[in-house]
């Protein structure tokens, strides 16, 4: 769904992985985001979205990227965000960041709104019971949302670059 160079590009990295470590990739294959709840209801009921989200309470590995409110342009291009107006009510209820379109806010809390009814992926609640939980985030505009991924407990491993590690230190002390 959305833009297909970058999906098929998700797809082949997926495949790439997981040749490397000898596993076998399972997609999910429905859009991060959809219009309403209904249509996720109708997606939950596809055979393939439920193949794929009946293994996530199995995961033992995720590897999450942590957003920002605002999408970065690869996001942005892929279709699967939520419009500047969602983004904006999201802002006004405390929300920094995401982890699989979860909203948290500064201090790692899940953002209750609306607006999660529309979001096909694991829950935080999920990802949390997965022994290791993999956060990949890096730049200025992501020191917020890792702060309040790791306040929150909803990664255990962080990937990122040495100035954002070096802020993230200086923004600790």
């Amino acid at each position: 769904m959305g833009n297909a160079s970058i999906h098929l590009q998700a797809i082949l990295l997926a495949q790439r992985l997981a040749g490397l470590i000898g596993a076998s990739p399972v997609l999910l294959q429905a859009p991060g985001i959809v219009g309403s709840a209904a249509a996720k209801a109708v997606l939950a009921k596809d055979s393939a979205v439920k193949d794929a989200t009946k293994l996530f309470p199995k995961l033992d590995l995720a590897l999450v990227g942590i957003g920002s409110l605002e999408p970065s342009s690869l996001l942005a291009n892929s279709g699967n965000i939520f419009s500047t107006e969602d983004r904006r009510q999201l802002g006004r209820a405390g929300a920094v960041g995401d982890i699989c379109f979860q909203f948290i806010d500064k201090d790692g809390r899940l953002v209750d709104s609306p607006l999660m009814e529309r979001v096909i992926g694991i829950d935080l609640a999920t990802l949390k019971s997965t022994p290791r939980v993999v956060g990949i985030a890096g730049g200025k505009s992501k020191i917020s949302p890792i702060l309040a991924s790791l306040k929150g407990k909803w990664i255990n491993v962080l990937i990122t670059d040495r100035l954002t590690a070096g802020q993230l230190i200086s923004s600790l002390n």
